[in-house]
């Protein structure tokens, strides 16, 4: 990789408040950033990278999206026949070579939207896993992407992702097993289901039915901690994430209330939650004959909406780290729509827009346990960087048309995302009400 100067920009400094740093120069050497200094002085033995009139941020961290889809919305979310087929094709040979087609893809829509940090939290046949060990040998356009995956989810009989995305275990011992089959074959973190969600619930206000035992996630938590791996729950009620808290879990994702327990808990392990709005909101707010979702799933949205919401809340008020992901693939979440989930949590959580960045940078960083490697914009770290027309605080559309990405030190001049114009006239209309 060249060494690179990315001169004259206004840096955003994450670390600081989002504080404005005119006239600086960023200077990477491979995949590091080497040195960071006022703009003026020497960039000897470095190509140059003029940047006058842009703003730099860190790449983005996407901290839960699932990489097997591209957000069209569709009924094989809900079962039935359709879904039996999609099933039932990914098991063949063809399905294994259709995926991996589908992971690259998402990848590379992930990467050129400015998504520098990217986690899979739940595959199909070890999909992700195979794509990752790609990236990470430098092959392919999504080269210099940083990925972490989980393989596919566990979950107890019924739960979420069970007989699609999930592995299931029913006794302590079985989920301790599965952990370790996990790790063997190469995942980077663990997840657990514990809870219901949306697509399963069969009840209005049972999104997040308990479906794990308290037995069952320390187990799985006790296995995966002994093998150095973190425990990321897809958690959608309060009766969860007390389960959640208490037994070991790492970061909570989608989230609801948490009690002051809870959070104290989670906190002192260093754990974080994970707001995903980009699907809730639409499922919500549009209508089933748009989103394809029956009357109990659209009420059910608004459930894990308002819980989302409440756990942020929570989060903050008592020092926990909050971080966000897109759970693209779920219908109206596409693999480029990390800028809209910065809003949303900007402006439908109510947090604004300095506290949406840090949670979309430094939070997902902290989150992962990387936070001593990206991030943030400093000497040592990697060489991710946003390079944008306007400032995001004022702009925040901006983030939607990165001018250029910078990926583990690999720079996208010009990058470009294949964008499906019926959901985004979609989603667009979505958020003119905000």
């Amino acid at each position: 990789m060249k060494k690179t100067v990315y001169k004259n920009c206004t840096m955003i400094d994450i670390a600081a408040d989002g504080c404005l740093r005119a006239g600086t120069d960023i200077f990477t050497d491979g995949d590091r950033i080497a040195d960071i200094r006022p703009t003026g002085g020497s960039t000897d033995g470095y190509e140059v990278y003029d940047a006058t009139g842009l703003f730099a941020m860190p790449g983005l961290v996407n901290a839960h999206a699932h990489l097997f889809g591209t957000g069209t919305p569709s009924k094989v979310i809900s079962g039935g026949g359709s879904q039996k087929l999609v099933l039932k094709l990914v098991a063949t040979p063809l399905g294994k070579v259709v995926l991996k087609m589908l992971v690259r893809s998402a990848c590379i829509q992930e990467l050129n939207s400015g998504v520098t940090t990217l986690r899979g939290m739940g595959d199909f046949r070890g999909s992700d896993i195979a794509v990752r060990d790609e990236i990470r040998k430098g092959k392919g356009g999504a080269a210099g992407l940083q990925l972490l995956v989980s393989g596919p989810a566990l979950t107890a009989p019924g739960g979420h992702g069970d007989g699609t995305f999930a592995l299931t275990g029913s006794t302590p011992e079985e989920f301790a097993a599965l952990v370790a089959e996990n790790a063997a074959d190469g995942a980077d973190i663990i997840k657990i289901c514990i809870t219901g969600g949306v697509t399963d619930a069969k009840k209005k206000g049972e999104p997040g039915e308990v479906k794990m035992t308290a037995e069952q996630v320390r187990a799985a938590c006790e296995k995966a901690h002994a093998l150095g791996k973190r425990v990321a729950a897809h958690v959608q009620s309060k009766e969860g994430i007390e389960i959640a808290a208490a037994c070991g879990v790492d970061t909570v994702e989608h989230g609801a209330h948490m009690s002051e327990e809870a959070a104290a808990a989670l906190k002192a392990r260093g754990g974080a939650v994970v707001a995903t709005y980009t699907p809730a909101y639409p499922y919500y707010k549009l209508p089933p004959s748009v989103t394809k979702l029956d009357d109990v799933r659209v009420f059910n949205s608004g459930v894990v909406l308002e819980g989302m919401t409440a756990c942020v809340k929570d989060a903050y008020a008592h020092g926990v780290t909050v971080a966000m992901g897109t759970d693209a693939s779920c219908p109206f979440s596409t693999q480029y729509g990390m800028w809209r989930e910065v809003i949303y949590f900007a402006r439908l959580g109510g947090f604004g827009m300095k506290k949406a960045l840090y949670a979309a940078t430094m939070g997902g960083a902290e989150a992962l346990g990387l936070a001593h490697t990206t991030g943030s914009l400093e000497k040592g770290k990697r060489a991710d960087i946003l390079l944008l027309a306007q400032d995001p605080v004022k702009e925040p559309r901006t983030l939607s048309a990165p001018v250029a990405v910078v990926a583990g030190g690999r720079l996208i001049a010009k990058p470009k995302v294949k964008r499906n114009k019926n959901t985004e006239r979609i989603l667009d209309g979505l958020m003119e009400e905000f």
